[in-house]
């Protein structure tokens, strides 16, 4: 029986420690007792149940007096460590505070380190298997060690992620081996699998470094606490070891050990790699390359280091100093010669992804070093230096061009400009040349200037080499683009990009507008395939298109604009009108149409000087009983900042008015090209205007309320009461000084009124005007309108627009031709009741029927119910009948309009 308890290839069952070390011997009666008492767990003398306590120095009693109970003993031992742990993460539990292991206060002293009432025994059973290893290490060492190596694995696997103490094992390893080094139980069978490990280190350590791989495998990575510390420290051998037995079944598990080790311990891992590489090359040499050992080195070297950038990182420094000898190439090629063309293609492939993943000064001197290997500096080489023909495979890297200008775009830390330095080299080296293909790939990806700045500086690079390289690259992107094997994603980016580069020319200094006018060059010679891209079926690309050849520089046989926007397809034509509008209301652009230039730091600027001097304290002692306004103590409104008194008046530009009007009606002539509808000159009304578009002067609208007003975009159509305008003062203010500032938006709202119901999507903007004239007239205290000049004229714009666009019924769109003869009160009052109109019969493009005849909808305001204007004319009565000596001959005007005569004025 004790036989089959012995451990494998031991010699025999230790016996018993001396005496001087343990109990006196039991007696046979004794040792049944302890036996049955082991057993079952209770006292065969008392009767009652034994404690853990008890139970367990039973079992170590037998452990010391009957050797073939060492397996059963040391099986019940398990539970023992297991409960000391859980009661160890129970008590970190209840701990007040949470968060890292070394940021816990210690523990309470009442309470023990290894669970209360078990940290003696945790004690006893370290000194008696320690009395076993110094006694018989060959024999005890291996069991003990396998032993506490698994029970450390099974413990860190049971309770990970179980308790809030716990860390994730992903997460840091510092924190977890802290943690488990604190615990008693833990900590106890660490030193026990150490002083294994150290009994046996000069003789043979096999057996213990093996339990410690199985059980990696096995655990990982819950256990990874405990190969670094382990491995921390018995470096030389573990490191040896874990190679040794990888290589032996091929293992990659011991990546994983290996990447612990390397940040403290990579000296000792390079030069252990190292020596397996030149050991293998010398036994293929020798005549001993049927080693299956020596032949699977290489490929197993390669897989690690593609498995753990941190052991390629630790050779990779080096690496060129090995390969340099004149002798190491010709062993590597004789080496590898008797491997299937197969592995040798993945070998490749696997050094080429290497070389790519590399970074530092290594990655720099290891594709120096595969360069000017492949390409020596002499054609001359003197005998035995010949270049291999593997060597020369390296040119693999032209197939991934692509590949490598994605990574190159990622501008991961420094390894960026190794692959973009490589990418040059492949250019000029290769042939036929791939350097127009990079520039290609590198246009159509690049998503910021600084990946775009990529392509120019390798365009800077190879424009000396090369000749003919930017035409070469416009023709092969656009060939893909027509071929439609280039995404319309990267098609946009290519266009987007070009027209930034060809924007250069026009920003100015010696190198970049010498590099932007080459590409304007270059995209005007192949206008022809540019301009088929307007007619693309994906907007983004359309509007990329009309982006680039808006900048362009046109050839003299060129397509002018007009005709080129006749083959525009309702998408570009989308994106044309909406990059005009935006254009024309852009800051830079409003002097162009007669507008005031905002200095938009003006405000910012006197926000922080009050700020700047500000005293919190003055303030608070200041703010007592007063009632807080929107935006805090400092606010700011349109007049200027609460405490600093007024801004500063705006002054318009001092532009010429002949020109201003010149501006705005070319500006005007161009959107009504581009809103025209086909044939519309035959379809125009009595002054032979063109009948416009509705979907594109819808696309006016949304455009004209986009750049007004952001926040309001997509709002509702319908109009609110008059209370809500309370809820929306600063941006009616926002609105109406928008419109002062740029008297084109008027003007582009007369536009949109003349193509019903388009100007219904501009239901926010005129509900924003609105409400911002009628607070100037509520307030105006003056006799007459005249005082108000600018006011009264946006009055009588904004009521003649609305009019135009079918909102109002021609009785109230003709009140704005009285205004000037009233007084700032009952301007207010008309512009309340046509409030109250739009109130009622919403602004909705569900109103309009298209009439045929006319080709163009219209709204028939007789079927709405009072939509003639009839209860809301009763104002406008009283203001005509008030000022009658006056207004009397302008009576007939306000007069509700028959069903048939609103039909036949179209309105």
């Amino acid at each position: 029986m004790s036989a089959l308890c012995d451990p494998p290839g031991a010699p025999g069952p230790p016996g018993p420690p001396p005496a001087t070390h343990g109990p006196a011997p039991l007696s046979a009666q004794e040792l049944s007792q302890e036996i049955k008492a082991f057993l079952t767990g209770v006292d065969p003398i008392l009767g009652h149940q034994l404690s853990a306590r008890e139970h367990a120095r039973c079992g170590l009693l037998l452990l010391r007096s009957l050797p073939p109970a060492r397996a059963a003993v040391l099986d019940h031992l398990r539970g023992v460590f297991d409960e000391s742990v859980r009661a160890h993460l129970a008590a970190l539990d209840e701990s007040p505070v949470a968060g890292p292991p070394h940021l816990r206060p210690p523990a309470p002293s009442h309470v023990p380190a290894g669970g209360p009432g078990l940290e003696d025994v945790v004690q006893e059973v370290q000194q008696v298997l320690s009395e076993f290893i110094r006694a018989n290490p060959k024999a005890w060492a291996p069991v003990i060690s396998a032993w506490s190596i698994d029970l450390m694995g099974q413990l860190s696997s049971a309770y990970s992620g179980q308790h809030q103490c716990v860390p994730h094992a992903t997460g840091s390893l510092n924190e977890l081996l802290q943690l488990w080094m604190g615990c008693r139980a833990t900590r106890t069978l660490m030193d026990i699998y150490v002083q294994c490990l150290s009994a046996l280190i000069g003789s043979c350590p096999d057996a213990c470094v093996d339990a410690l791989l199985d059980t990696s495998v096995q655990h990982s990575p819950h256990f990874d606490w405990v190969v670094a510390h382990i491995g921390s420290s018995f470096p030389g051998t573990i490191i040896s070891r874990v190679l040794s037995c990888g290589l032996k079944d091929f293992c990659v598990h011991v990546v994983g050990i290996l990447g612990h080790l390397a940040s403290r311990h990579g000296d000792s891992i390079r030069r252990e790699l190292l020596r397996m590489f030149h050991d293998s090359l010398a036994g293929g040499i020798g005549g001993r390359s049927g080693d299956p050992s020596l032949q699977a080195t290489v490929p197993f070297l390669l897989q690690l280091a593609v498995m753990s950038p941190a052991l390629l990182g630790t050779v990779s420094g080096e690496l060129v100093d090995c390969l340099k000898p004149p002798a190491v190439l010709s062993q590597l090629q004789q080496h590898l010669q008797g491997f299937p063309r197969e592995e040798l293609d993945n070998m490749l492939n696997l050094a080429v992804h290497l070389v790519s993943q590399a970074s530092g000064a290594g990655a720099y001197r290891l594709l120096q070093f595969l360069v000017d290997t492949a390409m020596p500096a002499s054609v001359i080489t003197t005998q035995g230096l010949a270049v291999p023909d593997t060597v020369r495979e390296a040119y693999a890297l032209r197939n991934h061009v692509g590949e490598l200008c994605g990574e190159t775009l990622r501008l991961e830390r420094k390894r960026f400009l190794w692959q973009h330095q490589l990418l040059g080299l492949l250019s000029v080296y290769t042939r036929p040349s791939c350097g127009p293909e990079a520039l290609g790939h590198l246009l159509s990806r690049a998503r910021s200037p600084e990946e775009l700045s990529l392509a120019t500086q390798l365009y800077a690079g190879l424009v000396v080499s090369l000749s003919g390289l930017l035409p070469l690259a416009f023709r092969s992107c656009l060939a893909r683009v027509h071929a439609g094997t280039l995404q319309p994603p990267f098609t946009a980016r290519f266009l987007r990009n070009l027209a930034l580069l060809v924007g250069w020319e026009q920003q100015g200094g010696e190198g970049p507008a010498a590099l932007g006018a080459r590409f304007g060059e270059s995209a005007s010679a192949h206008l022809s395939d540019l301009a088929p891209l307007l007619l693309h079926p994906e907007e983004e690309v359309a509007e990329a298109a009309a982006s680039l050849l808006a900048i362009c520089p046109f050839p003299p046989e060129a397509l002018s604009p007009s005709q080129l926007l006749g083959l525009t397809s309702p998408a570009g034509l989308k994106a044309v009108l909406q990059l005009l509008v935006e254009g024309a209301l852009h800051r830079g652009n409003t002097e162009l149409f007669g507008g005031e230039v905002d200095e938009d730091n003006e405000t910012v600027s006197v926000v922080s000087a009050s700020l700047a001097s500000a005293s919190l304290l003055d303030t608070n002692r200041r703010h007592t009983a007063a009632v807080p306004g929107p935006g805090g103590i400092w606010s700011v409104f349109h007049a200027g900042v609460i405490g600093r008194g007024l801004k500063p008046p705006k002054f318009a530009q001092s532009r010429n008015h002949q020109e201003v009007i010149y501006n705005t009606q070319s500006l005007l002539s161009l959107l009504v090209h581009c809103c025209s509808a086909p044939g519309g000159s035959e379809s125009g009304g009595c002054w032979g205007a063109p009948t416009l578009s509705p979907e594109a002067a819808k696309a006016v609208a949304v455009t004209l309320v986009e750049s007004v007003c952001p926040d309001a975009a997509g709002a509702e159509l319908a109009w609110p009461p008059e209370e809500h305008a309370r809820a929306t003062v600063e941006r009616d203010l926002r609105i109406g000084r928008r419109f002062r500032e740029q008297p084109l938006l008027f003007e582009l709202l007369k536009l949109v009124a003349a193509a019903p119901p388009a100007l219904c999507y501009c239901s926010v903007l005129l509900r924003g005007l609105l409400a911002a004239l009628l607070g100037h007239w509520e307030a105006s205290r003056h006799p007459d309108t005249a005082h108000s000049p600018w006011h009264l004229e946006a009055s009588c714009t904004l009521v003649a627009v609305m009019a135009e666009g079918s909102l109002l019924p021609p009785a109230l769109g003709n009140m704005h031709e009285v205004f000037s003869q009233l007084a700032p009160f009952e301007v207010r009052l008309l512009l309340l009741s046509v409030w109250g109109f739009l109130r009622e019969h919403g602004p909705l493009p569900q109103k309009f029927i298209f009439q045929s005849e006319r080709g163009r909808f219209i709204r028939d305001f007789s079927r709405e119910g009072g939509g003639e204007g009839g209860p809301h004319l009763a104002v406008l009565h009283s203001v005509l009948h008030r000022n009658i000596d006056r207004l009397g001959l302008f009576s007939g005007r306000f007069q509700a309009a028959s069903p048939s005569t609103l039909l036949r004025q179209g309105t």
